[in-house]
């Protein structure tokens, strides 16, 4: 019980660390891919005097703390977000591996939940650079899309293959296939309202894409779900904006709706479910 409970706590920690690792190199991902520059060459450098940024320069989070938020070289400021996209990336890798730590389940089910942590990693980091880029530049990668759209197929065919048995084709093509499609369809025809409604284009074709991708990956109920709490959140969040640039608190500043997948997509991953059968059941009473 010790051993484990001590294996827990040492691949808990290497999850922070490795999620850190990978939101620290999505920072030049986001920098660099909308600007059309390679992700490889040149090495990491200070944006502002050039000066190529050592190893130990480039530690995710400890090197921001240990810098002050300064470039060694210049002193010039490196912006918090650089280490709120570290820590987030470390969080949410956290998160992933205690909802699925194989140690905690049955030797059968190992595999199925090592794949299910890489699969929810892979996502996250798809995540977490297409929301930043769209932030940005009002831009989803295709990489983030379409490689969502791929990745959620090839893992659903997987789970239906090795671990869902005689039902494959079934389950395969109703929660993957038809979420995609759903997603995509459904995120498709708000945009053409949207647009014939107020004669200019409502929401960006990478949205549709991305909706797309959360079907594939959670199938149909998460891309209702998604839709809802993403809708919640932009219209709780713009009204928040527009209250507080009128108190002259601040200025409204327009959020793509992509990030707002996003984070609707994560309360769906971790506790999306649980919400969804809480709600059936109130129906139910109710009725």
């Amino acid at each position: 019980m010790k051993n484990e409970l001590a294996l827990t706590q040492i691949l808990a920690f290497f999850s922070f660390w490795f999620g850190a690792c990978i939101a620290s190199f999505l920072n030049v991902v986001i920098w660099r891919v909308p600007r059309g520059e390679s992700i490889v060459s040149p090495p990491s450098h200070c944006p502002k005097c050039n000066a190529p940024i050592k190893w130990w320069q480039n530690l995710p989070i400890l090197s921001w703390l240990a810098l002050r938020g300064k470039c060694a070289n210049c002193r010039a400021p490196i912006s918090p977000r650089y280490v709120l996209v570290e820590l987030l990336g470390g969080a949410l890798f956290l998160a992933v591996f205690m909802k699925f730590n194989p140690l905690g389940m049955p030797l059968d089910t190992h595999l199925w939940a090592v794949v299910a942590i890489f699969v929810y990693w892979i996502w996250i980091a798809l995540m977490i650079a297409g929301s930043f880029i769209d932030f940005d530049h009002q831009l989803l990668p295709d990489f983030t899309t379409v490689g969502g759209m791929v990745l959620g197929l090839a893992s659903n065919a997987y789970f239906c293959f090795f671990h869902w048995g005689k039902a494959f084709w079934k389950n395969f093509l109703v929660y993957s296939v038809g979420g995609l499609a759903l997603g995509f369809g459904l995120l498709w025809l708000v945009r053409w309202l949207g647009s014939k409604a107020f004669r200019r284009e409502a929401m960006g074709m990478g949205d549709v894409f991305l909706m797309g991708a959360v079907g594939a990956l959670f199938g149909p109920v998460a891309v209702l779900f998604t839709l809802i709490v993403s809708s919640i959140l932009g219209t709780v969040v713009g009204v928040g904006m527009i209250l507080a640039a009128k108190a002259k608190f601040g200025k409204f500043v327009a959020i793509p709706y992509g990030p707002y997948i996003c984070a609707g997509c994560l309360v769906w991953m971790f506790w999306g479910p649980q919400i969804a059968n809480w709600y059936l059941s109130l129906m139910r009473f109710g009725g």
